[in-house]
């Protein structure tokens, strides 16, 4: 980075008296003595009908102005940090130099760079041979089931939820939200205390291009347990479609080596800055099962692609209110129902 240097040229200024001899003195009377000689620089006054005084010597010469000290230069605006693939920040430009002293005005900060570092290199897709889907229906539990399809072989996949206990121990709805099939529907029941949902996963990245849609069957209740902070919020839903166009690529994710869809680059490079984020709509929920139809024109909230592909379908997910630590914490009851595509 450079910064800007100005100079100042001494300027010299030179003032100089010189002497001119006066006439012959005439002879007049007796002569009068020689007047005493000037101040410096000054004629001395002549005596009355006298000779001419000594000529006064020359003035000294006046010292040089002193140059006005050249200005500070302003300190140069500090490069933005880069981020991942993005271009440094632009460098401030140097402050003005100051006219005589006066201190130059400090650069202007360069804005930061814009993109983020990858955690390593993109694993690229899941080994899988993305579907077509077939039938409407994906899931109506009348087997008290959560999968659907035939893996590996046409459009499927199954339900999770999350918080979950670790694997191969039971929920706890105290601790966990959890999912229970028995009543041939899909009731979910837990504490929310932090980040909570449900949803379906795909085995692999399936086209549903023949529809319009989703819709689904969906009901249910929060209810406050008086722990936290603020109010309860209210009985709702965000509806996400999941799309390779919105979806995070796996470099710049906690799990970097683990394949998925995702194409999107975060702007900073971090996953959760918001500039990749899945299409979505908010669900009021009902006590009572409400028939939701949401068409895929309907959905324009995704970064960067706001509405979603249907031929590029991922995942589909539930998420419930909740604003960090500390906020009021509820007890969620929803039960979904008759999942499918019109």
């Amino acid at each position: 980075m450079l910064n800007g240097i100005a100079r100042l040229s001494p300027v010299l200024v030179l003032a100089s008296l010189v002497a001119t001899a006066c006439a012959p003195t005439e002879s007049v009377g007796t002569s009068g003595t020689a007047g005493t000689t000037g101040a410096a620089g000054t004629t001395g006054t002549a005596g009355t009908t006298g000779a001419a005084g000594t000529t006064g010597s020359a003035g000294t010469t006046g010292a040089a102005g002193t140059t006005g000290a050249a200005g500070t230069t302003g300190a140069a605006g500090t490069t933005g940090a880069a981020g991942t693939t993005g271009a440094a920040g632009t460098t401030g430009s140097a402050g003005t130099t100051g006219a005589a002293g006066t201190t130059g005005a400090a650069g202007t900060t360069g804005a930061a760079g814009t993109g983020g570092t990858p955690v390593g290199p993109n694993p690229g897709p899941p080994a899988c041979t993305p579907t077509t889907v077939v039938a409407a229906t994906i899931l109506d539990f009348t087997a008290g089931v959560s999968s659907f399809g035939a893996f590996s072989a046409d459009f499927s996949g199954g339900t999770f939820s999350y918080p979950g206990p670790a694997s191969g121990t039971t929920c706890d709805p105290t601790t966990h939200f959890c999912s229970d099939y028995a009543a041939m529907t899909w009731h979910m029941n837990g504490l929310v205390h932090d980040y909570s949902g449900f949803g379906l996963y795909f085995s692999c990245k399936t086209s549903a291009a023949p529809y319009t849609g989703i819709q689904f069957d969906i009901s249910g209740t929060f209810t406050g347990n008086g722990v936290g902070t603020g109010t309860v919020p209210s009985a709702q839903v965000t509806f996400s479609v999941g799309t390779p166009a919105d979806e995070v690529a796996a470099q710049y994710t906690s799990a970097p080596t683990t394949p998925t869809w995702g194409a999107c680059i975060p702007t900073t490079g971090n996953q959760y800055d918001g500039s990749c984020a899945a299409p979505s709509q908010v669900i009021t929920l009902t006590t009572t099962p409400t028939t939701v139809m949401l068409p895929w024109s309907g959905f324009t909230t995704g970064k960067p692609t706001a509405a979603p592909d249907p031929t590029n379908l991922t995942a589909f997910a539930w998420s419930l209110p909740w604003t960090g630590t500390g906020a009021a914490q509820y007890v969620a009851d929803i039960t979904v129902d008759n999942i499918r595509f019109y």
